[in-house]
């Protein structure tokens, strides 16, 4: 389509547009004028929409990699000391302490407030002393949500099945996710809509389509009120599935779900801390996370049913049978 510029006869009012079929069309300037605004405004959009894209993008990037930094220098202390001494329980008899998930904290956190010194931190060791942990996972920019070794009694027992938990969210919405499981060096991670990989290799769910074909965890968490509802849950599923597992480390669950390892898992009382990088990993890796009633996966989100997302609806229906879907009054 050719535009020939009407003369100055014409007074600027029309000009002709030519067709291919050799027929001219006169219209009037303003309106045509008005396209061209609209459509330069479109493109213009575009191009800011790309723009910031790509500055998030970038962003997203250079967190992933202090990320992964911090979790590696966590995982050396974990690697170097398993079977530590326990120094105190928490709430729970069961729910145990040891030096070296402080150290790994602060590891983490002098890494972060090295390259991020604007950035909030929530890591599981230091949350019952900081205080409004709910307003912290609510607030606006970077927030970065740490387990430092999420498995601890795996860890103070001497066996190999924890790993370092790094989520990072912006305004409320997680961007970054690492999980490293050091004592098989495996490195877990995912930004938000570029994909999930395990030592720099994609990673995808599995294929299983039914309970039947799946393997599925669940926790056996301190508090009781969260223990009871997954053993009935598990007492269900035991003649429904290929097989159960109790892992001991909701991290390894959701990398190992993310990377086909398991097909499903849930736990109706977890932290922030013990979700966020994982539910992100799975997500990416074409997995669905959702609360056991099925309700969309935030960060405040406290049980937690994660599948390949083909049996998802299969599971949640058992865990409603069996009055799996929160804690226990």
């Amino acid at each position: 389509m050719l535009v020939h510029l009407p003369s100055v006869a014409s007074h600027g009012r029309c000009f002709l547009v030519k067709h291919a079929s050799d027929r001219s069309v006169a219209l009037p300037l303003r309106p045509l004028a008005a396209i061209g605004v609209a459509a330069a405004a479109a493109a213009c959009g575009r191009r800011c929409f790309r723009c910031h894209r790509t500055v998030r993008r970038c962003e997203d990037a250079k967190v992933l990699e202090v990320a992964e930094q911090a979790a590696r220098a966590a995982g050396c202390l974990i690697r170097e000391q398993v079977g530590a001494k326990v120094i105190r329980r928490k709430a729970f008899a069961a729910d145990l302490l040891t030096a070296v998930d402080q150290q790994c904290e602060e590891a983490i956190r002098k890494i972060v407030q090295d390259n991020f010194p604007s950035h909030a931190f929530l890591g599981e060791e230091t949350a019952e002393t900081t205080g409004g942990i709910e307003e912290m996972q609510a607030q606006e920019g970077w927030l970065w949500v740490v387990d430092p070794i999420d498995g601890t009694t795996n860890f103070a027992s001497g066996q190999p099945m924890s790993a370092v938990s790094i989520g990072v969210a912006k305004d409320g919405q997680l961007r970054v996710g690492v999980i490293y499981e050091p004592f098989r060096d495996e490195l877990f991670t995912a930004q938000v809509e570029r994909g999930a990989f395990l030592n720099g290799q994609s990673i995808r769910v599995s294929d299983a389509k039914e309970l039947s074909e799946a393997v599925v965890a669940s926790g056996c968490a301190p508090n009781p009120k969260s223990s009871a509802p997954c053993l009935r849950a598990m007492t269900e599923l035991a003649p429904k599935t290929r097989t159960l597992r109790i892992l001991g480390s909701a991290a390894v669950n959701f990398a190992w779900l993310a990377c086909g390892r398991l097909d499903a898992w849930f736990e109706v009382d977890l932290n922030a801390w013990d979700n966020a990088a994982g539910a992100l990993l799975v997500q990416e890796a074409g997995g669905l996370v959702t609360d056991c009633k099925g309700s969309p996966y935030t960060l405040s989100t406290r049980p937690i049913c994660a599948t390949n997302g083909l049996i998802h609806f299969e599971l949640l229906e058992i865990l409603a049978k069996t009055k799996a879907t929160e804690l226990d009054p």
